[in-house]
């Protein structure tokens, strides 16, 4: 064989050296100060990836902040990805300028249709190999800003489709292959109170959880991020622990609702709680769930957890739906389960998503600016929203704000959500208008859509209208309720960010334990409104004081599970009466005490 010279391999190593294409990708949501900005994860499924979003309520936001290193200095090209979340309109909302090293770059970013990577010029990087960022929102209007991508090559165009990208970040970001966790004997997916219940009762009785949350607070719905009063039946010591007050909906009362919640699940030593963690797939062996893959919705590093048994809490139905579960969406056909309730035809009709918003009465101050500036206070024009506001005024929104039950509120959900925020602004422009409000103020919006209905995933029994109605006996009835039926639907006419319920009283029923496990996964419990059940089946245990039971319930099945080394199936046909004995000593003695 043919020796090759020393000086042939250094060459080599030259042109590969001046060959290689130097970058950074900076991900927004991985900046060493936030500002005001907020990380906003929900869209992923559907855009890739969190972003750092300005919800300012109308008022610019603080800078958001960091300092990134380059591999050698020079000049790079640069793209952005952003959208103009009201394309529709000549008069963008959500603008924001980037400033590098204390100086503003001149392009207005925030104004092009859909999420896309807009390439920009060049910057210098000097000797020092560093870059100060700062994002500068313009208007406080939602603008958005996902991640900049530097490079010196003017045509490493970032890639478009969603998969690719997906791989790609990781390539730039240098992610590593998931860290292994320690070993658990229950891994919940999802934060709310479902999950929360679960990882409790589970954790109490003696087994090890891990409770993964993409969110950086617990509660789901209950959180400050949503503020939703818990309803319902609380039947077990730990639904009352976790419960709420009967505060109004998106009052600050949620905060230490939400404090309380927090303190409730940490104080247990069996649980470890992993925050700001979204799931993204899960390893399968036959028909039993090995590992489910997440990362951190900050620094996009990836944690994998692996155990015996998980709970799918995620209200999306996420695990169950990668892993290849039995999952419905939408409304059922009226003669599929002989339901009074459901159309004659089957459709992808659900309920919708609601952002909950309210005001406040501020003294002096306000009104005296009202008579400086009465444009600017009375409100700034958003003519971006009022063809969705149109007339509309309230001071304060409530559950029938709600939209997207003709769409895909997993899919959708920015869509939705980005409606609602037109709908808010649009309203209190209308509001402002007059000058006996020039005290009134908005104090809070949500963010963070409140969800009610997406996919479920299919158990050995499906909860429909006549067991809510009949309410039968089931042996394994060990969820229990009595609210009405309660079914949303769009209010149609004029304002379309409105709906309507439609209730039907009920006496109190029970819902099997069949509900709460996949029929095709063995090892996968479900709880919260991911429960098998149909759209009608849905309208009364949808909340949160019921679902924290279906919590309470498959977390204690998971401790049958762990001590007698079977599957959630076996539960049901061999453990029955360990699984009510274990419920019935955390039942309390006010078994109809209701909020």
């Amino acid at each position: 064989m043919k020796s090759i010279s020393i000086t042939t391999i250094l060459i080599f190593f030259v042109k590969v050296l001046f060959s290689q294409t130097f970058s950074v990708l900076v991900e927004t949501e991985n900046f060493d100060e936030k500002g005001g900005w907020v990380v906003d994860q929900q869209f992923t499924s559907s855009m890739g990836s969190p972003y750092l979003l300005a919800h300012g309520m109308g008022e610019p936001v603080e800078n958001a902040i960091t300092t990134v290193d380059f591999p050698e200095s020079g000049r790079y090209w640069f793209w952005v990805r952003t959208k103009d979340w009201v394309p529709t309109h000549p008069e963008t909302p959500g603008t924001f300028k980037i400033i590098f090293d204390n100086k503003e770059y001149p392009e207005t970013y925030g104004v092009n249709e859909d999420w896309q990577w807009i390439q920009s010029g060049r910057i210098k990087i000097g000797r020092s190999k560093k870059l100060k960022i700062e994002l500068k929102d313009e208007t406080g209007f939602e603008g958005r800003c996902d991640a900049i991508y530097f490079s010196k090559d003017k045509n490493d165009f970032p890639p478009v489709d969603l998969e690719e990208m997906t791989a790609w970040r990781k390539e730039k970001l240098g992610i590593p292959p998931p860290e292994l966790k320690d070993e658990f004997d229950l891994v919940v997916i999802g934060g709310g109170l479902a999950g929360c219940g679960a990882a409790v009762a589970a954790a109490r009785q003696g087994i090890k959880v891990a409770l993964i949350n993409d969110r950086p607070v617990l509660g789901g719905n209950a959180s400050k991020e949503i503020r939703v009063h818990t309803l319902g039946l609380k039947v077990y010591n730990i639904v009352e622990e976790l419960g709420t007050e009967h505060y109004p909906n998106g009052d600050s009362g949620a905060i230490a609702a939400n404090d309380t919640i927090e303190m409730v699940v940490r104080g247990e030593e069996n649980i470890t709680v992993f925050p700001n963690t979204r799931a993204f797939t899960v390893h399968k062996k036959n028909n039993k769930i090995t590992a489910v893959d997440c990362f951190h919705t900050h620094t996009h590093k990836e944690i994998r957890f692996e155990a015996p048994l998980f709970v799918d809490a995620t209200g999306d139905g996420w695990i169950g739906y990668w892993a290849g579960a039995e999952v419905r969406m939408g409304r059922e056909a009226r003669e599929e389960f002989n339901e009074s309730m459901a159309p004659e035809q089957p459709d992808n009709m659900t309920m919708g998503n609601t952002i909950l918003w309210n005001s406040v009465e501020v003294e002096g101050e306000i009104s005296r600016k009202f008579e400086e500036k009465p444009r600017t206070l009375g409100w700034k024009e958003v003519l971006w929203a009022m063809d969705v506001a149109k007339d509309y005024k309230a001071k304060s929104g409530e559950w029938f704000w709600e939209y997207g039950l003709l769409m895909n509120t997993i899919y959708d959900a920015e869509e939705i959500r980005d409606h609602m925020f037109r709908a808010i602004y649009g309203n209190w422009y209308n509001v402002k208008q007059d000058p006996e409000n020039a005290n009134l103020k908005l104090k809070w919006i949500a963010y963070v859509a409140g969800k009610r209905e997406s996919r479920r995933i299919i158990g050995d029994y499906i909860l429909k209208e006549s067991d809510i109605v009949n309410h039968p006996d089931f042996e394994d009835g060990f969820v229990e309720e009595v609210r009405e039926i309660d079914i949303h639907y769009p209010k149609g006419g004029k304002y379309d960010f409105l709906s309507y319920a439609d209730f039907t009283k009920i006496e109190r029923y029970k819902i099997p334990y069949r509900c709460f496990y996949s029929k095709d996964i063995d090892n996968l419990f479900m709880a919260g409104r991911c429960f098998s059940a149909t759209h009608v089946g849905l309208g009364s245990p949808r909340v949160m004081h019921t679902t924290t039971q279906m919590g309470v319930v498959v977390g204690t099945a998971a401790v049958v599970c762990t001590e007698n080394d079977c599957s959630p199936r076996d539960v049901y046909h061999s453990h029955l009466s360990e699984m009510k004995s274990r419920l019935d000593k955390m039942r309390i003695e006010e078994k109809t005490k209701m909020h």
